[in-house]
């Protein structure tokens, strides 16, 4: 059996007191450590999804392609119905949107969330004024299932 050396008996000391103390945290401290803070809008209660596909539409430059799987969250079922019955409309829409984006804005990961809240008021505009259902702008969220350029 091996002894510890003097000199090292004070830093197993410090040790065994720094754990010590940091196992007798109050629940309070521990619970405000672990607080985990949401950002963004309120996920959706019970959403339904319309999937678009894929779309693959040239860069303004020629160059590049962009290449993208789009869905649409709903929070009403009548609402897509609808948008599904104008589904060329809402594609051609789409298509031409994502063709006058530009290669540096698509390299900025922060106009992802732009084009999407730019997709979103354009999808919106398509319902009439006087809907037979409550909401005037039904869909809640775009959703990328699939971005990039190549």
């Amino acid at each position: 059996m091996k002894l510890l050396r003097l000199s090292s008996i004070p830093l197993l000391l410090l040790a065994i007191v720094a754990l010590f103390q940091s196992g007798c945290q109050s629940g309070d401290e521990t619970e405000a450590t672990q607080k985990v803070l949401r950002e963004g809008p309120p996920p959706l209660d019970d959403p339904t999804y319309m999937d678009l596909g894929t779309f693959v539409v040239n860069m303004p430059d020629g160059k590049y392609y962009l290449k993208t799987t789009m869905s649409l969250a709903f929070t009403d079922s009548g609402p897509m119905e609808w948008m599904t019955a104008r589904i060329p409309l809402v594609k051609d829409m789409i298509i031409r949107h994502l063709q006058s984006i530009s290669v540096e804005q698509l390299e900025d990961l922060r106009y992802r969330q732009i084009l999407k809240n730019d997709l979103m008021i354009r999808l919106n505009s398509l319902f009439p004024n006087e809907p037979p259902w409550d909401d005037l702008d039904p869909v809640k969220r775009i959703l990328f299932t699939e971005f990039y350029k190549q």
